[in-house]
């Protein structure tokens, strides 16, 4: 690809590198599949396969990075899989973001539906963002349903319990493909090893 110009393969990651040739890229930025079988896809079952990040490994230059998005249920399969290939694990950054959406399972709801028990309403969600009526979620979907109180004394014991903490971060795994030499001689020879530090400090 010449100066500026870009090129999107839609295939299969393995079936992709095997026309990329040795040494040929000065980095990479991904976000792979997280290995926690999203709204059941297959897709999704596990993280990327040691081949792939050897794949990886051979088309990129010496010195080169890999900055991989991972779950934080699942990033330590990640972060093994890369290393495994032959990559330097160097670092682990995080994305920060405030608008997960929960997806816990309530305990106390939980008890009294399998005891058989009406819960009674006992008021609005403090939750809610009313709109024309009606309640919504960060997302745009109907949701948060109105307060209830606990039916059974197993329920009010677990009244306040989830399942599930709010999705406010994911892991980045910073690894390096070994160097050629020194680093003074990889960069000069290769175009890459080192990290623009000073273009990212926040003034």
């Amino acid at each position: 690809m010449g100066k500026n110009r870009f090129s999107i393969l839609h295939t299969d990651v393995l079936a992709a590198f095997k026309v990329m040739p040795d040494n040929s890229y000065h980095g990479c930025l991904t976000d792979p599949p997280y290995g926690l079988s999203f709204m059941g896809h297959g897709w999704d079952h596990g993280v990327p396969s040691v081949d792939v990040w050897r794949e990886l490994l051979r088309v990129l230059r010496p010195g080169a990075h890999v900055l991989a998005f991972g779950g934080t249920r699942t990033f330590h399969r990640l972060t093994c899989a890369i290393e495994d290939a032959g990559f330097e694990i160097r670092d682990c950054m995080m994305w920060l973001y405030g608008s997960g959406f929960p997806k816990s399972h309530d305990v106390s709801k939980a008890i009294d539906r399998e005891a058989g028990a009406m819960r009674e309403v006992i008021g609005p969600n403090p939750h809610a963002r009313p709109s024309d009526g009606q309640t919504f979620n960060a997302m745009g979907a109907k949701s948060h349903p109105p307060l209830t109180a606990s039916a059974t004394s197993a329920a009010r014991q677990w009244e306040g319990h989830g399942t599930a903490l709010k999705p406010a971060w994911e892991p980045i795994v910073v690894a390096r493909k070994p160097l050629d030499g020194t680093v003074a001689q990889n960069v000069q020879r290769w175009g890459c090893g080192g990290l623009a530090i000073d273009a990212s400090r926040v003034e």
